[in-house]
């Protein structure tokens, strides 16, 4: 206890209102009586520990370990391998805890070896380690709650869990922010707030539930919202986990500066750093990162497929395309009552282009989405799986009520939207499209689109063929496109003879088309079609 302006100041205090930065101001300043060297250097970690700098916990464990003192309590190897847990090196956490072999330890070390299980994927030593657990310790059962939370995603049965221990522990209102956290998982942001407040009302300071707070809010109304939280409760530079969520909620602003630092320490560092990467486009450093992570909850599993996704898409990657395909597909079963499970799996058929299937969950997610960039996305997968299936009326419909012109500037939105428009029998607009695409490459596979396409329609849609024939013929003297062009310049005659139509416009058209053309058999038939507009001339007369 010490006097600063007159005003006692506690460090118990401090720990009770688990205001960790003001616990550590005090030791720092060494302004808390009656601690040995040891001591201090156990709430030092500890502190350290609390406010998210693992790194920090395991540097003062291991000074702790290496010195000779008696004082150095049996647990602390537990301790420093709960740190390396924290920091994702579950090797060196498990063979820690497995070294440490006093009684009075085993219960914890139990729980570390099955928290190494958990994030490991040991299901075999998820099974032993979860055996040893005691039903009625209520730390084991937050323990077997873990699992159930981490890897079975049975957030139902984690709340419950907790509401049984709060019958017997009325107190421990931590047991609120854990169920803030399940209720948050499930999409249930309101809700989650709403357990936060019986937490936050005493216990203000908690950085923790300060972040959880500022990401529901971020769902509920948007990224300012979740900034305001933490401007006003929390102090940015102090806790890795605010300062990496802060960079999130600024859409990537600062993340070079703040995101490879905190890989290692936070699990979503990594992968938020490589979808800054995929946003910038540099995707050799995002598949760098990508390839080193190791995911172990669905949020990861999502991450990483919308990143083998983008790369897939860019580098036309088919490898690329397979782990996405499976890292949505692995979100969506966990994640199966939850929106981002139905994204998940409608993403995951999308892809494998079983679009029946894509339907039934993009339509059943239509009312939840709200963003502008997630309604564009919306538009354009519904879209597709629309015209895939046959429906291109309805399909037409959701590609035009994409607005960004990024999006709209992709070479599979304009083919779709080219086809629709040409089996609504819109060809004038479908060859709008191909004039005011100045990619060459895709202006060929436009072509293609519109030459076939309209040849299979046939009736007025012949001239558009033709039209699309003939500036393929530009580009490539390939033997099909002399066909094509040949076949549909005879649909528009014969079409000009079933329909009794007495404008040779389009007639003329061809016939200047084929004329171009150095092979004898384009000039045969212009000639026969010349014949046939001639005659009909003499005849109007």
């Amino acid at each position: 206890m010490i006097l600063t302006n007159n005003t006692e100041v506690d460090f118990n205090k401090f720990l009770e209102e688990r205001d960790y930065v003001g616990a550590r101001t005090l030791l720092d300043a060494e302004q808390v009586d009656n601690l040995t060297d040891v001591d201090k250097s156990l709430w030092m970690a500890y502190l350290s520990s609390r406010l998210g700098n693992y790194d920090n916990a395991k540097d003062v464990y291991l000074e702790l370990l290496s010195s000779s003192s008696e004082d150095v309590p049996k647990s602390t190897n537990l301790f420093l391998a709960i740190a390396y847990l924290y920091l994702g090196q579950y090797n060196e956490a498990e063979q820690i805890a497995s070294s440490n072999d006093h009684e009075d330890s085993n219960e914890l070390k139990t729980r570390i070896l099955l928290q190494v299980a958990v994030k490991t994927r040991n299901e075999t030593k998820i099974a032993e380690y979860r055996q040893l657990l005691s039903e009625t310790s209520k730390e084991d059962k937050l323990a077997s709650s873990a699992i159930d939370f981490s890897i079975r995603h049975r957030y139902e049965d984690c709340i419950e869990t907790y509401k049984s221990i709060l019958t017997s522990d009325a107190d421990n209102l931590t047991l609120y922010v854990y169920s803030a956290m399940a209720l948050f998982k499930m999409g249930l942001h309101e809700e989650s707030l709403q357990a936060l407040s019986v937490y936050t009302q005493t216990n203000p300071g908690s950085t923790n539930a300060t972040n959880l707070q500022a990401c529901c809010m971020y769902h509920l109304r948007n990224n300012e919202a979740a900034l305001e939280v933490l401007d006003a409760q929390c102090t940015m530079n102090e806790n890795d986990l605010v300062r990496h969520n802060s960079v999130v909620f600024k859409n990537g602003e600062g993340a070079l500066q703040i995101l490879p630092g905190l890989v290692g320490q936070i699990p979503e560092a990594r992968t938020n750093l490589a979808v800054y990467y995929l946003k910038t486009g540099e995707l050799d450093l995002a598949a760098e990162l990508i390839n080193e992570m190791d995911a172990d909850s669905p949020h990861s599993h999502l991450v990483l497929g919308i990143s083998h996704a983008e790369l897939a898409k860019s580098k036309r990657d088919l490898t690329a395309l397979t782990k996405a395909k499976e890292n949505f597909r692995i979100v969506g079963q966990a994640e199966e009552n939850t929106l981002m499970g139905r994204q998940a799996m409608a993403q995951f058929y999308f892809m494998s282009r079983q679009f029946e299937d894509a339907i039934v969950y993009l339509e059943s997610i239509e009312e939840y989405v709200e963003e502008e960039e997630e309604q564009d996305t919306y538009h354009i997968n519904l879209g597709i799986s629309l015209a895939a299936t046959g429906k291109y009326e309805e399909g037409l419909s959701h590609l035009l009520s994409v607005s960004n012109n990024t999006y709209k500037s992709e070479p599979e939105y304009n083919l779709w939207l080219i086809k629709c428009y040409i089996m609504n029998n819109n060809a004038d607009e479908a060859w709008e499209c191909y004039l005011q695409t100045e990619d060459e490459r895709i202006s060929s596979e436009i072509l293609q689109l519109i030459g076939n396409d309209c040849y299979k329609l046939g009736g007025d849609l012949f001239l558009f063929s033709a039209r699309a024939f003939h500036e393929l013929l530009k580009m490539d003297s390939y033997q099909d496109y002399t066909d094509g062009l040949l076949g549909s310049s005879v649909g528009v005659l014969k079409n000009n003879l079933i329909s009794g139509e007495t404008e040779t416009d389009s007639l003329v058209e061809v016939v200047n088309m084929l004329e171009e053309q150095s092979q004898q058999k384009c000039h045969d038939v212009a000639s026969s079609i010349q014949k046939y507009i001639d005659g009909k001339c003499y005849l109007e007369y």
